[in-house]
């Protein structure tokens, strides 16, 4: 929690006369709860993740000035490191009272506004990231582009080949996206459960690919050699990397910030929005303290509002808005969601007479099965890391497939109510079914029982998306229809499925909608 020197230095006053504040400006950086009106700006992004990192930056290359909300913390000025997985603190999870990793959640932690939170649904749990940065503070880093093909068929509206050849590499390069030497792949230790996971797909007649990483695998090979502070060899990703990792925090939002045009105002939740009679928008909003306490209740008004909460954020705020607000959304609002075909499987008793899958794991993933070709199995899985301190002889994989039956999303009784069961994942199911006989029957091994019920991990989600599908709730360029002055730019654009992990879409599909949106003046 900034003090109130650090408010009003680094806050609302930085960007000089740009505010119109009444005198309880002065109020807010302190633990009583005050209110705070009319705080009047052009442009406001919520949300810091993919979307909203891409967004602020080509608007702050523009010469615009844009504030952005985020509920979470900025990790990089508390000063807090990050958690390993084998030794939670309290930066581990968004106030809870226990770890709410996959797996293994043994441990008891102290209620505060954490890097990761969880969503939990009937038949469904969403892992999401909270902080600066989003979802890239907590994710694998896994940087995939997905299937030519594949995108053509989700995106059939879009010039693919432009994609292709400008907004994919323009993301990769932002990104910071490499690929780790085989040579060093070869020789780190860290690594057998990757090499592991090859062979043995190899041998059951699988495809494997070279997956790209945002981690530098550079840092990582001094991190081997201990010429550097470890990280991705420490056990640190989901709860975040304290080195090596770059984050939206230390790509996009970096260079936006160094335009001098961009205010992050962290610990800020938006409860709800209003449309006003002039179309400009009003926020309700709430700062809060590390505890999760509400410090001050604020209102925002701003010309023009990008939603980039994430899928589950966005959605949030535009259906409880129209809820309590009579915000006017349009139909598609909420349809075509998906879990972008997320489905954990494992095999237990991996080679145990020879080594396991290795005593100390790399937490950064870099290979996976593609198998996505297959008419009646296409799907991807990666070779996912247990780095558990001892060898367990475990193979986990995270299989992503193709959302056959999407599902759908609304707000009820003062919550999201999901419409996803059983019948949704049947398919994916059988992918998995499939995919672990196959391997099991070439190598050996059992079904990780231990890790999932009957071996299946259907309610695992990590990359939520749709709802606001491109082209159906908004315009081709991401303009909510029914709206003057709202965009959303973040994954609830993709349809529920991309057959890969997918930020880098999100980022092109980001990149495309915020160049076309500036070249239409939109934000004139």
């Amino acid at each position: 929690m900034m003090n109130r020197k650090e408010f009003i230095k680094s806050g609302f006053l930085a960007i000089g006369g740009f505010y119109f504040l009444n005198s309880g400006v002065l109020k807010a950086g302190q633990q009583q709860k005050s209110n705070i009106k009319g705080v009047d700006m052009p442009i406001i992004i919520v949300g810091s993740g993919y979307g909203g990192a891409v967004a602020a930056l080509r608007l702050c290359q523009a010469g615009k000035k844009v504030v952005m909300l985020e509920m979470g913390m900025n990790w990089g000025k508390s000063g807090l490191p990050y958690s390993s997985l084998l030794k939670p603190e309290k930066s581990a999870a968004w106030l809870k009272t226990k770890t709410i990793a996959p797996f293994f959640n043994i441990f008891s932690i102290k209620p505060f506004t954490g890097v990761l939170d969880r969503l939990d649904f009937e038949h469904i749990n969403i892992w999401v990231g909270r902080g600066v940065g989003g979802g890239s503070l907590v994710n694998g880093g896994m940087a995939v582009t997905p299937k030519k093909d594949y995108f053509k068929e989700v995106f059939p509206n879009l010039d693919t080949e432009k994609f292709y050849s400008v907004y994919f590499p323009k993301a990769r390069q932002e990104l910071k996206v490499n690929i780790v030497r085989e040579e060093f792949l070869n020789e780190c230790p860290y690594y057998k459960f990757n090499k592991v996971g090859e062979e043995e797909a190899h041998k059951a007649g699988f495809k494997t690919m070279r997956v790209p990483n945002v981690y530098d695998f550079s840092y990582m090979e001094k991190e081997y050699k201990n010429e550097v502070p470890r990280s991705a060899l420490n056990n640190e990703v989901i709860y975040g990397n304290n080195y090596g990792k770059n984050s939206l925090d230390k790509t996009y939002l970096q260079k936006a910030l160094e335009t001098g045009n961009l205010e992050i105002l962290d610990l800020h939740a938006v409860d709800d929005i209003k449309l006003n009679e002039d179309a400009s928008y009003t926020l309700n909003v709430r700062q809060i303290n590390t505890s999760g306490k509400t410090v001050s209740e604020k209102t925002f008004r701003c010309q023009k509002l990008i939603l980039a909460a994430g899928t589950m954020g966005t959605l949030q705020i535009l259906l409880k808005s129209n809820a309590v607000n009579n915000f006017p959304v349009n139909e598609n609002i909420g349809k075509n969601w998906g879990n972008n075909g997320n489905f954990m499987t494992g095999r237990n008793w991996v080679r145990p007479l020879t080594g396991g899958t290795g005593v100390k794991q790399s937490t950064i993933p870099v290979g996976g099965v593609d198998n996505w070709d297959d008419p009646e199995h296409p799907f991807f899985a990666e070779i996912a890391p247990l780095p558990m301190g001892m060898d367990v002889a475990t193979a986990l994989y995270l299989q992503i497939n193709k959302v056959d039956k999407k599902g759908s999303v609304s707000y009820s009784n003062g919550k999201l109510n999901l419409d996803w069961n059983e019948s949704h994942t049947q398919k994916m199911k059988e992918n998995v079914d499939f995919f672990i006989k196959k391997m099991n029957k070439a190598n050996g091994g059992t079904r990780a029982h231990f890790l999932f019920k009957d071996g299946f991990g259907a309610n695992i989600c990590y990359h939520p998306l749709g709802g606001c599908v491109l082209g159906e709730a908004t315009s081709e360029f991401g303009k909510l229809k029914n709206h003057q002055n709202l965009f959303v730019l973040d994954g609830s654009l993709i349809p529920g499925t991309i057959g890969v992990n997918p930020f880098v879409t999100i980022v092109a599909i980001t990149e495309y909608c915020i160049e076309n949106l500036i070249k239409q003046n939109e934000f004139a």
